[in-house]
């Protein structure tokens, strides 16, 4: 799919919303990385929208959570909470670990007046990371894993029951 010679995904075929939701999201974080926040904002707006359309869940809690960075930038704490809050329920409800990490780690630090909040958003970050370390060390552990770590040597006996 063509988006002309001007790279905007609003020129995409209508039906195309994953294409341009990610489009506006990498738009968008280019935008962020180079300091243009009023454009950072719209295109992460748009990331929105056209992920809605296509249930995008994951692209949108980030588009959420890259806002709410936006936002605590410029010093609008209220939007950034919001943004976050929505981000999170996102999260959760999918679930997906990264973002709910990463989203307790942004509550946490816009909770700053309220310990109790500080405090319960650290302790569910603390358990969500160690819970990723721990699905990693099982990962690692698993026989499967020696798949990857097969170079140089002879095929892994472990593995032969799975060929």
């Amino acid at each position: 799919v063509s988006t002309q010679s001007t790279g905007e995904p609003s020129r995409m075929p209508g039906k195309c919303h994953s294409l341009k939701a990610s489009s506006y999201c990498i738009q968008g974080m280019a935008a962020l990385v180079e300091g243009r926040l009023t454009d950072a904002k719209r295109k992460l707006r748009e990331t929105v929208v056209m992920a809605n359309k296509a249930d995008l869940n994951k692209l949108t809690s980030t588009a959420f959570l890259l806002l709410a960075h936006i936002f605590v930038d410029i010093g609008n704490q209220s939007d950034a909470l919001e943004m976050v809050k929505s981000a999170h329920e996102i999260a959760n409800r999918i679930p997906d670990i990264s973002l709910q990490i990463w989203s307790c780690k942004l509550l946490e630090r816009l909770s700053g007046d309220q310990p109790d909040k500080v405090g319960e958003m650290r302790e569910l970050r603390e358990k969500l990371q160690g819970r990723l370390e721990r699905e990693g060390e099982e990962c690692r552990a698993s026989p499967d894993n020696s798949l990857l770590q097969w170079l140089d040597s002879e095929f892994p006996s472990s593995c032969m029951s799975m060929v």
